[in-house]
């Protein structure tokens, strides 16, 4: 009984701890200001550690997989500034370059049920259709590699539009990394 009796104090003084540790109620709200969470990308984040990404170029028909470093950001947003870092001439020399066409607007998009709806890239329309399905394979495996989509769709405003697989042939769903298989990097 006296076992009981002591553990039963011991509990009650733990719980007097407890009490008096706790955070009081506050007279006025305190405003608090929390990060955007929006996937869409308008431009790189300055705030928090920088990110190391992987992100897919071209070199001969095949991606290669490189590592960046990035600013922070949301959404699908460090996946454009990593392809949008300019190519080294290291890089150049080893052969490895970009397809997607140079633009003076940022990619923007966002990620919706597991699909990064990508705004068109200016310019997209004017490389070859060999040329667009080696630039979707660099988008669709950078953007699934660094978020959490699991495929790609080509957008102008609200119209889906269709993509071109590594056989030419136009694919209007939205479309994966086993789409573009044949430009898997070697290795």
């Amino acid at each position: 009984m006296v076992a009981r009796g002591g553990v039963l104090a011991f509990a009650l003084a733990g719980l007097v701890v407890v009490a008096g540790c706790s955070i009081g109620t506050q007279s006025t709200p305190v405003p608090v200001v929390a990060p955007s969470a929006t996937a869409t990308s308008s431009g790189p984040s300055r705030l928090g550690v920088p990110l190391t990404i992987q992100v897919y170029l071209v070199q001969g028909d095949h991606l290669a997989r490189l590592t960046r470093t990035v600013p922070p950001g949301a959404g699908l947003e460090p996946s454009f500034v990593g392809l949008a870092t300019p190519i080294t001439a290291t890089m150049t020399a080893a052969g490895i370059r970009s397809a997607l066409p140079l633009a003076s607007h940022p990619l923007r998009g966002t990620v919706d049920d597991g699909i990064a709806r990508i705004e068109l890239p200016t310019g997209f329309e004017r490389i070859s259709v060999h040329e667009q399905s080696l630039a979707m394979a660099q988008l669709v495996f950078t953007v699934t590699a660094n978020s959490l989509a699991t495929s790609v769709q080509l957008v102008q405003g609200s119209r889906a539009l269709p993509m071109p697989d590594p056989t030419g042939q136009l694919v209007t769903r939205p479309v994966t990394r086993v789409d573009y298989a044949a430009y898997n990097p070697p290795g």
